[in-house]
């Protein structure tokens, strides 16, 4: 029988829960990047706080970008669960610093949708 802690009392998974939690979240992220960025909203000035997906939005555009971004973490994130290069302790901890950096994006982006009256959901 499976108790609420067997994933993290089994070998591996407590870090496969980090990289679920991780994608899930970037997921949350990029759909909230989305609708901050798809279209003008008037009267506000919207713009990516991270230059590096700045430039990847303006190279490229906000939905390539933004599906190359998640490529990038799935294989970031599929990395991080098979490899021996790196110890599980860093891997673990890395994934846990992820998660909590992009989860303060999210909150971010989730204010600026409630301050630009636009609904999670994509509806304004």
């Amino acid at each position: 029988m499976l108790s609420p802690t067997a994933n993290w009392e089994e070998p591996g998974g407590s870090l496969r829960t980090l990289a679920i939690l991780t994608v899930l979240i970037s997921a949350a992220d990029h759909w909230t990047t989305y609708l901050c960025l798809r279209s003008p909203v008037p009267g506000w000035q919207v713009t990516e706080a991270n230059p590096v997906a700045d430039w990847l939005f303006q190279t490229l555009g906000l939905v390539p970008g933004l599906l190359l971004d998640s490529a990038v973490t799935i294989a970031a994130v599929a990395f991080l669960l098979t490899t021996s290069l790196i110890p599980r302790p860093l891997r673990a901890g890395f994934l846990a610093l992820v998660s909590v950096w992009t989860f303060l994006a999210v909150a971010n982006n989730v204010q600026a949708l409630q301050a630009l009256g636009i609904s999670p959901l994509g509806a304004i």
